[in-house]
């Protein structure tokens, strides 16, 4: 029985609230925990509604009716607040709002895999290292971890829906900000892990004017104004600092990523290094730290980051005019066309990026500049459909865009202050008063001299279709496909251009079989061939196969299949000329195949069961740099008769195929069971389990969620104490585990014609790390996990 009604003011109000919490008990890696759920103890407002209705008999001037709902607040990671309004043919309204917590941290995603034992000496003595050293930091983050979060708000209002001629209005504000993690290049002297505080937002505002001057015609213009605001800016990574100046100004020294030797007596000025360097065999580059558990001390004269700073305020301003055309005014004649131009402007008026520290005789650099892009598009769709009989239908449609983005990038070169060059003053406490040096430098920078780029592109596609209702219950659908695809691309300030053609042509067959009432069948066939290929692996040959059916052998009873397989090659020189390496021959797959049961036979219980098998998989030749040497192991091939398998060309890189291959399956069951009209139940478990493999370039990777298992029971109840008074109570676990050891199968410790070549876990490289003989979560955190949630909550309708 429900509650009494209410109502107030001539509405019926009707509103519920969901109160109640999550107990959280998690175990193992709360990094990958918070990857996967992000859910943590604490109360919430699960839920909630509200309704405003007329009620019998009454009409209102200013609303009919109004709709309210939210859930997740109280520290959810994802809420959603909803509202709705309207009346009848002047005006609705609607607007959301959702929040959404990202966390991410799969500490195996970019990790370099550095072994537990480097260290740097603090120094040498009779070229011996000595026993104090400073151990190198291992990454137990994945170098591009984010901790955000997306505030995003959408209102819209649209008047006299129902007229001949009704505007709509639409507004879009959307945040996101948070910490990030960011590999960066040439920090001073070194390669230096970075966080990037993200804080970007879009603005965006929708005019439009509907036109209906005949039944079953519409005539739309819009107008789209996207604003998007870019303020994130880098600095050090706040746990990456690693040693000290001996006042106590912190910095960070070593390419964060070395997997040996990361800080050397090459990076000091041994001129300057005063009593702490004697000659090559006898120095100290660091000392201990003055209290225990600090920082060790470097000496002044050594390469050091204390401070980076990078900021690159951008501003994108996209408006978009458009033209719709809908109509099925004509006697067995449906059309619908769109026509749409767009002028975008980005500009980066003030780039700043400043190093300070110290590298040889420079203490600090100061990069600025400016960069300006436009993005002018031009884009047409048509498409018609003529039924020529009661049974054969011809339709076309056609899509046509035209890209061109100019840009330029005008960064000086690097303004530095030095300190003089002569013995005892390259130093980080050098306190005299510094110099201009010479311009600095790094990788990928104009230099002071603009940049300019170009890149253009331009589809045309066509879709010529036929099709036959050869019976009442067969129907069969053949199109053919045409699309030329043009790239250009330029660089520098040359008028040297890039000049890319890609011709497809295609068929696709579909057939719509209906063999009785209760059963549908559909299958599709598509194949594909290109011309050309943009990329490596960007596919010259596509095979889609597509089938799904559904039976209802019974009204309380449906049975459902479905078939998808996804086929993309490449196997020519995607260049036209013969590539000394061979021919890359890519191969891409992904394949499905799931089938699924319901049964409701009665309103007191119902089951039901799923399966679905995927296998994703991709295939390329390669030529790969596997940096191996004495102390570390490196990835190794061989050819058919055991000789080390080196790229003809060079001699100095490994030959392989690279591959990856990741076989899953799904399942999942549940039940629901209602006794009486109190109590409700349901229970059910999924599973997902993936049993991949990789090539490991790197032979201290591991397969990681290659390997893996993500599992899930569940199961809840809802008691009603009182009409309107719900007692509700849910449990899930989360279990996330990943397999044994996996790794490169084959290594060596060198990259010649002569390398020996053997398996990674041989007696030969006994105390080598290899993804053979680490730890299954590989040289990392572990990132197996598990956890209990249990939800309580009252639902009260009132």
């Amino acid at each position: 029985m429900a509650p009494q009604q209410v109502v107030e003011n001539g509405y019926v109000v009707r509103q519920t609230a969901d109160l109640g919490g999550h107990i959280v008990g998690v175990a193992g890696s709360g990094a990958m925990y918070n990857t996967l759920v992000n859910i943590h103890t604490g109360p919430r407002v699960l839920g909630q509604t509200f309704t405003l209705t007329p009620a019998p008999g009454t009409k209102h001037p200013l609303m009919d009716s109004l709709t309210a709902f939210s859930n997740g607040f109280g520290g959810d990671p994802i809420n959603v607040a909803k509202l709705d309004f309207s009346k009848a043919k002047y005006y609705e309204f609607h607007g959301i709002f959702r929040r959404d917590r990202q966390y991410f941290d799969y500490d195996l995603l970019g990790n370099p895999s550095i072994p537990s034992n480097i260290t740097i000496p603090y120094g040498m003595v009779g070229g011996v290292p000595t026993t104090a050293s400073l151990a190198w930091q291992q990454i137990t983050q994945s170098p591009v971890m984010f901790n955000t979060v997306r505030r995003m708000t959408d209102i819209g209002m649209t008047f006299r829906p129902l007229s001949m001629v009704s505007f709509r209005l639409d507004y879009s504000h959307n945040i996101f900000q948070g910490p990030t993690l960011s590999p960066g290049r040439s920090i001073l002297k070194n390669d230096l892990l970075l966080a990037e505080y993200q804080r970007n937002g879009t603005d965006d505002l929708l005019g439009a004017i509907d036109w209906k001057p005949f039944p079953q015609t519409k005539l739309t213009f819009e107008e789209q104004v996207n604003h998007y605001k870019a303020d994130s800016y880098f600095t050090l990574a706040p746990g990456r600092f690693n040693v000290q100046e001996a006042g106590g100004l912190q910095g960070v020294i070593g390419n964060w990523y070395a997997t040996a030797a990361p800080y050397t007596i090459a990076t000091c000025n041994t001129a300057s290094m005063g009593s702490g360097y004697t000659n090559a065999t006898n120095y100290t580059i660091l000392s201990a730290p003055q209290t225990p558990g600090g920082l060790p001390i470097i000496n002044p004269a050594c390469d050091i980051a204390t401070s980076y700073l990078r900021s690159q305020p951008t501003r994108v301003i996209t408006p978009t005019e458009t033209v719709r055309v809908q109509s099925s005014s004509i006697k067995h004649i449906a059309f619908n066309g769109d026509f749409n131009y767009t002028r975008a402007n980005s500009n980066l008026a003030n780039y700043y990026e400043n190093l300070q520290g110290l590298d040889g005789s420079i203490r600090s650099a100061t990069f600025t500049g400016n960069a300006y892009a436009q993005r002018r598009m031009v884009g047409l769709d048509y498409g018609i459909t003529w039924e020529a009989t009661k049974t054969i239908t011809l339709s076309d449609q056609v899509d046509f865009s035209n890209l061109h983005q100019p840009g330029y990038a005008n960064i000086t070169t690097g303004v530095t202050q030095n300190t003089p060059t002569t013995a005892g003053n390259e130093t980080i406490a050098y306190s005299g008063p510094l110099v201009a040096g010479a311009a600095f430098t790094i990788s990928g920078n104009p230099s002071g001299v603009p940049l300019y780029a170009y890149f253009g592109q331009k589809f045309l596609t066509n879709n010529a279709t036929v099709s036959w209702e050869a019976t009442s219950q067969a129907t069969f659908t053949l199109t053919y496909r045409y699309r030329t695809h043009t790239i250009v691309q330029t660089s520098g300030t040359g008028p040297t251009a890039n000049i890319i053609g890609i011709d497809e042509n295609g068929g696709i067959f579909n057939i719509a079989y209906r063999p009785t009432s209760q059963w549908r069948m559909n299958g599709t066939v598509e194949i594909l061939y290109d011309d050309n290929a943009f990329t490596p692996v960007g596919p010259r040959q596509t095979k889609h196969y597509r089938f799904h059916t559904l039976y209802k052998p019974k009204p309380w009873a449906t049975v459902s299949g479905a078939f998808n397989d996804l086929e993309r090659h490449n196997n020519t020189n995607n260049t036209g000329v013969i590539s000394k390496d061979g021919p890359l021959n890519h191969v891409d797959y992904n394949r499905t195949v799931g089938v699924g049961v319901t049964l409701a036979p009665s309103e007191q219980y119902s089951f039901d069961v799923n399966y679905s098998f995927s296998d994703i998989y991709f295939a390329t030749n390669i030529c790969y740099l596997s940096a191996a040497t004495a102390a570390l192991p490196g990835t190794a091939s061989t050819t058919p008769s055991g000789a080390p398998n080196l790229c003809p060309d060079t001699l100095t890189d490994w030959y392989a195929r690279d591959f990856m291959s990741a076989p899953t399956q799904y399942a999942s069951v549940g039940a629901t069971f209602t006794p009486n009209k109190k109590i409700r139940t349901s229970a059910g478990y999924r599973i997902s389990a993936v049993s991949g493999n990789q090539f490991f370039a790197v032979a201290q990777q591991v397969n990681g969620s290659l390997q893996s298992a993500y599992q899930s029971p569940y199961f809840n109840v809802a008691w009603t104490l009182h009409p309107g008074l719900i007692w509700k109570a849910e449990y899930n676990y989360y279990g996330y585990g990943e397999g044994g050891p996996s790794g490169a199968p084959f290594c060596s410790t060198s990259t010649t014609v002569t390398s020996v070549v053997v398996p990674c876990n041989s007696p030969t490289l006994a105390g080598l790390p290899t993804g053979l003989t680490e730890p299954s979560s590989g040289l990392t955190a572990p990132r197996n996990t598990h956890a209990n949630i249990l939800t309580l909550a009252i639902h009260y309708e009132f």
